[in-house]
């Protein structure tokens, strides 16, 4: 700061010799004013920026100041990676730009959970230090998202799905992303037995790529993947039910399974924020394929994966086993080791799900077992006297 005072002294000794100039007066007003605002403008900047400046900054000549002003600079808006996120995410869905930019892009969204930021913005309440995001020293945050898109009938098995999230994982947040709210009895149950559960709007993509969409799950397949470009975290499919902690793969970049070969399986994915595997994925719709169920959604990160295959973290045995073909051994029989996995994808389709609580008192297979543990911490048939 010594050197910041002989620039000052310095600059008022100039001022001064304009001033005793004859006949420069005016001229010498105008100058000193300029003069004096380059000054205060410049010791403004150091003072805003001090905490970026090195301590060695402060031995500078008075000819280098301006030649700092560049390095002191804050990073801009367009340079955060969540607003480069935006930008990227809209080409394939022009709807990106019905979410309100400034929650993605201000100087507290690295810091935040933005999505928890969008549900306070879209209810109209001040979110305060609500979005805040805990550092519990892993790089996936214990963030939960489940995109459905259309009225939704919610139905047993969904609500064990948010009780596991709830139960196992303990999330700081927790959303369900759509542009209707589901209903029916299991949804009011969920909202009531699940602090937390928030549901956020999302408009519906009316195209992908500017292709028409044949299958409305290839609107969810986008968006989670947006949800977590943007905000990191866990997405599950509404069949996913979650039986143990996964705190064990929140550090990997991505975490996934592969159901079948050829198949990568994204009912259950874990990311960090901005992961570079989930961005080339995403770009993947750039040219999308709305004739092909399986291409984008699932092809195209297995083939990512073939070509390296030490890009992703794979639990395709903790994730997927039994598979859709090994119903019968979550349906028909109870002898499953259901127990050392980390989520279990119960295969709704075509299967006996049990519809509600009565039937678990006699459901003697893995799937009451399941839900049991989720429910009551008691995988065991209940005693009957």
């Amino acid at each position: 700061m010594f050197c910041s005072c002989r620039i000052f002294k310095f600059c008022c000794r100039q001022i001064w010799k304009l001033f005793r100039r004859p006949g420069k007066w005016v001229f010498g007003a105008l100058t000193s004013y300029a003069l004096l605002t380059a000054v205060i403008l410049a010791f403004c900047l150091l003072i805003y920026h001090s905490d970026k400046v090195p301590q060695n900054v402060f031995t500078f000549q008075g000819r280098d100041l301006f030649h700092l002003i560049p390095k002191m600079r804050k990073t801009t808006t367009l340079e955060r990676s969540s607003c480069k996120d935006l930008t990227l995410l809209r080409i394939p869905d022009p709807t990106i730009d019905t979410l309100n930019k400034s929650l993605f892009c201000d100087d507290a969204a690295e810091n935040r959970d933005v999505v928890c930021r969008w549900f306070f913005n879209q209810i109209g309440l001040e979110e305060g230090r609500s979005c805040d995001r805990p550092d519990d020293g892993y790089g996936v945050p214990k963030i939960v998202y489940y995109v459905i898109f259309g009225p939704y009938n919610f139905q047993f098995w969904h609500y064990v799905s948010i009780m596991s999230a709830k139960k196992i994982i303990k999330p700081w947040g927790l959303y369900v992303i759509g542009d209707a709210h589901p209903f029916g009895y299991w949804w009011k149950r969920a909202m009531k037995d699940v602090k937390g559960l928030r549901f956020v709007y999302r408009e519906q993509p009316p195209k992908i790529a500017n292709r028409t969409v044949q299958w409305k799950h290839h609107l969810s397949d986008l968006v989670r993947l947006q949800m977590l470009m943007l905000n990191g975290g866990i997405y599950l499919d509404t069949d996913m039910v979650v039986v143990n902690s996964l705190d064990p793969i929140r550090n990997h970049d991505i975490t996934m399974g592969i159901i079948e070969n050829g198949n990568m399986g994204n009912a259950i994915i874990l990311a960090k924020r901005h992961s570079p595997f989930v961005k080339e994925w995403y770009e993947g719709y750039f040219t999308f394929n709305g004739s092909d169920y399986f291409i984008n959604s699932l092809h195209v990160p297995f083939d990512m994966w073939q070509k390296n295959p030490g890009r992703i973290h794979l639990e395709s045995d903790k994730f997927y086993r039994p598979n859709w073909f090994e119903a019968d051994k979550l349906y028909n029989k109870s002898d499953f080791p259901w127990q050392n996995k980390y989520a279990v994808h119960i295969w709704t389709s075509s299967n006996p799900v049990p519809k509600g609580p009565e039937e678990l008192k006699t459901l003697n297979t893995t799937i009451g077992q399941i839900f049991r543990y989720i429910l009551y911490d008691d995988p065991a048939l209940p005693k009957i006297p």
